[in-house]
């Protein structure tokens, strides 16, 4: 089984580096230098999505984890893409010790069947409501 996720995700990061063509951007993108397009949440450089850091809304991380998440789904649907093209995942905790537990359960129902490469590390925020801020790269055929 790990070779069936590791050969997805090599011919994700192949077509990424352009052994596929190019997809067009998104019809409301705007391009920037570089080749670099502006698209939801983030820019977009040919194949390849990098999101902002994106914080949501709730009195936990729980309920902000759900509301990242689903955020940057609909992100990458509107660019034709979805979470199981995600590549690779950094989340910023607030209390890394105490929440990691409730991060981790409800970041799992995003990625049942093939999780991409993640990092989770503590992280300071301006306010004591944040709990959570996570970021995505992402193939966008």
């Amino acid at each position: 089984m790990k070779t069936e996720k590791r050969g997805r995700r090599d011919l994700l990061f192949a077509a990424a580096l352009g052994v596929a063509p190019a997809a067009a951007a998104a019809p409301a993108a705007a391009t920037t230098g570089a080749g670099k397009v502006k698209s939801p949440g983030g820019y977009r450089l040919g194949n390849i999505y990098f999101s902002s850091g994106l914080t949501g809304a709730g009195a936990d991380i729980d309920a902000q984890t759900h509301d990242i998440m689903n955020k940057h789904k609909a992100n990458l649907e509107s660019m034709g893409s979805s979470l199981d093209n995600v590549l690779k995942v950094t989340a910023f905790l607030a209390d890394v010790a105490k929440e990691k537990p409730a991060f981790n359960k409800a970041y799992a129902t995003y990625f049942t069947k093939d999780a991409p490469a993640r990092t989770a590390l503590g992280g300071i925020f301006p306010d004591d409501k944040t709990r959570v801020e996570i970021e995505v790269v992402a193939y966008v055929p």
